[in-house]
């Protein structure tokens, strides 16, 4: 894998630095952090030798499955381009982008980053009228009065309510504990659900806090042995999420309990272990990939034959959002979010892109958030939609 990514390293690093204005019917600006400056010379020799800047495999893979659904777009019949901008390189940062009027030649910029990135952004494309559509980052950011930002991956508040409601809908009359740190963020969490009781049917649940070096007793102590119990792990943090799993697994009446994570459970390694059996195990996400989806299967065999790899979730995101939106504005020559619905566009996400208002009286949105969440369970080593 190593060797194969490599050499896309080495294929992008050549369409960075020469990279075209062709006109069409689409032009896709992609923006992440590739870190070819670091991993280049000024003569264009690869200097880490076999080894591979980790921190550059996400927006790589992502890379690779946006430049699938552009070939995919152009055999459909529409003229689509794309650019690559490496937001780490000191020629092509977003300050220079924003000096060097690039951007304005493009009609929708994609984007896998966060943090004060994609603030800056979010700040720029506001300033210049052009769609941004961030992948990955689950949070505004403090955005406002930003029409042109499509935020992809739903934000901590959004789960939280469908976690909420499907508690409600499923285990109303279970004893529910929410387990959290003692940490300023595992609070925030906590208000947020707990202020669903105020736009939503009331849940009487408890709290209770753990602390660091907890065992599968301190958490027993909480628990009805006569009822089903519903605990819920109040952060996202990933050491306590790996910790309160292993725990829980050593509590012998596993029949009482139903296990609630955050959206971070989705990659921990620890529930995917064969050894965690016998305890249904729920988490929400912005994505799932049911078991013989055909379409999937098609891509896998197609991402290995150009890359040698296997598809992984960022590079199914890749080619999902570029397809996505790169079809509306070729169709369209714009983001009507009307046209969102449209089944034609549904690759393997159904994205539900609704607009949100903080200010109720305003005429424009904020900017659009992805409201499609999926509520999973996973049990004995099956994932399957609830």
């Amino acid at each position: 894998m190593k060797r194969t990514l490599t050499l896309s390293f080495f294929l992008l690093a050549t369409i960075c630095l020469q990279a075209q204005g062709i006109k069409g019917n689409v032009r896709i600006g992609l923006l992440t952090s590739l870190y070819l400056d670091s991993s280049f010379d000024a003569s264009g020799n690869y200097k880490l030798q076999k080894n591979f800047p980790k921190q550059a495999v996400g927006g790589l893979e992502f890379y690779e499955g946006a430049s699938l659904a552009i070939d995919s777009l152009n055999k459909l019949g529409y003229l689509a381009t794309m650019k690559v901008f490496d937001l780490q390189s000191k020629e092509r940062n977003i300050t220079a982008l924003a000096k060097s009027g690039e951007l304005d030649k493009l009609n929708v910029l994609i984007s896998y980053t966060g943090g004060t990135e994609y603030l800056e952004l979010a700040t720029l494309a506001k300033e210049k009228s052009i769609p941004l559509i961030n992948a990955n980052y689950p949070n505004d950011g403090g955005i406002r009065n930003s029409p042109t930002v499509f935020i992809a991956n739903p934000k901590i508040n959004s789960h939280l309510t469908v976690i909420y409601n499907q508690i409600v809908k499923k285990w109303p009359e279970a004893k529910i504990i929410w387990f959290k740190r003692n940490d300023p963020g595992d609070d925030r969490l906590l208000t947020i659900f707990n202020d669903q009781n105020t736009i939503s049917k009331k849940l009487k649940f408890s709290t209770a806090i753990l602390s660091p070096g907890f065992t599968t007793n301190d958490l027993s102590l909480h628990l009805d042995s006569t009822k089903m119990n519903i605990l819920i792990a109040g952060s996202i943090d990933d050491g306590f999420a790996g910790d309160f799993a292993r725990a829980i697994m050593n509590y012998p009446k596993k029949g009482i309990i139903q296990l609630i994570g955050m959206p971070n459970w989705e990659g921990l390694k620890e529930i995917q272990n064969k050894a965690f059996t016998g305890i249904p195990i729920h988490y929400t996400s912005g994505y799932f990939a049911s078991s013989g989806n055909k379409w999937l299967a098609d891509y896998d065999e197609m991402f290995k034959v150009n890359t040698g790899t296997k598809a992984s979730t960022a590079s199914i995101r890749g080619f999902e959002l570029t397809y996505f939106f790169g079809s509306l504005w070729a169709k369209k020559g714009s983001l009507d979010h009307q046209q969102f619905s449209d089944p034609s566009l549904r690759i393997v996400t159904d994205y539900d892109f609704r607009p949100v208002y903080w200010n109720l009286e305003n005429q424009k949105p904020d900017y659009f958030e992805n409201k499609r969440i999926y509520f999973i369970r996973r049990l004995n080593g099956v994932a399957s939609l609830q």
